[in-house]
């Protein structure tokens, strides 16, 4: 049995939908208000040359060049050259230099000896209910990739690459093309963070990376069709059956069992959004011999039986 590591099977149930991008040339003085005008909307920010601050609920966070941030819960904040600077609202500095489609915008004062600052920074939504994905769920509302070096890691500066070509050359599809690239660029953000992380934190995040506890969540992530038991998840660690409950209960937060329904729900969801299987068939695929079975549990995971999800799914993306 093919055990992949247990990141990969939360991934892909992540997708992003609806990318904006813009490269944005900043001249000193300068400062932008970026609004929440969406609560489903994530915002980012790549800072690709210079430096500068990130101002959340007065609370000040220093850029440098080669930093990502990226903002899981849509707030109201300000990028800016220097604490003082004159802030002014996006949507005033898109009429200043309209956007059409996606190209560079150039904004700020004439100071003498300024600096310019380069990022690139838009937003983007995920596809799906996100009130569910535990990875979302357990990722801080700030994602900060720190560069200490004011370079740009290997990692990030081939994907930024691509994003700046396409930005800049404008061309038909190139929306599409940057959403793609926005999920290489976010898998990686995750995988940074992830891997920067204390096993003993104590949290579903260090859960992953537990060399025990890793193992079962990876078997559950990508077999979530078989008959799992405690016992015969303790024995592909090994454990003994109470050691292994306790550890999992403590990391994930819940028993073994409950994150198991928990994880074929979610697994669900992604096949009644991305693939044209019916009921009966998503059921099959995460384990369940029963559509009606199937279906109770999702009404009580979700709130709404499988086929209005998917329904009311598909109109709120038409």
């Amino acid at each position: 049995m093919l055990v992949p590591d247990a990141l990969t099977g939360v991934l892909q149930t992540v997708r992003l939908m609806n990318t904006h991008s813009g490269n944005f040339q900043f001249s000193s003085p300068w400062g932008v208000n970026f609004p929440n005008d969406n609560d489903q909307e994530v915002a980012y920010h790549i800072v690709m040359k210079g430096k500068c601050w990130l101002l959340i609920e007065d609370k000040p966070i220093p850029l440098e060049c080669g930093d990502l941030v990226i903002m899981l819960k849509r707030i109201e904040h300000i990028i800016c050259d220097r604490l003082s600077s004159p802030v002014v609202d996006l949507f005033d500095v898109l009429k200043i230099e309209p956007n059409q489609g996606y190209k560079r915008i150039c904004y700020g004062g004439n100071e003498e000896n300024g600096t310019t600052t380069e990022l690139i920074s838009g937003c983007f939504e995920f596809f799906g209910n996100r009130s569910h994905n535990p990875l979302l769920l357990s990722l801080p509302p700030l994602l900060h990739i720190k560069n200490d070096q004011a370079q740009l890691v290997p990692w990030l500066e081939k994907t930024l690459e691509f994003i700046a070509t396409e930005i800049a050359i404008g061309e038909l599809g190139c929306q599409t093309i940057v959403a793609r690239l926005m999920d290489v660029l976010f898998i990686q953000a995750v995988r940074a963070y992830v891997s920067s992380l204390n096993e003993e934190k104590g949290n579903w995040l260090s859960a992953l990376i537990d060399t025990q506890i890793g193992i079962a969540m990876s078997l559950i992530h990508s077999y979530p069709e078989q008959p799992w038991t405690v016992a015969s998840l303790a024995e592909k660690i090994p454990m003994s059956r109470s050691a292994f409950s306790a550890r999992f209960t403590q990391l994930v937060g819940e028993p073994p069992l409950q994150y198991l329904t928990t994880w074929r729900m979610v697994k669900a969801a992604d096949l009644l959004r991305e693939s044209q299987l019916g009921i009966r068939e998503v059921a099959i695929q995460v384990g369940y011999e029963s559509e009606i079975s199937f279906s109770k549990a999702f009404k009580r995971w979700n709130g709404v039986a499988p086929g209005i999800y998917r329904r009311n799914f598909f109109c709120s993306w038409t």
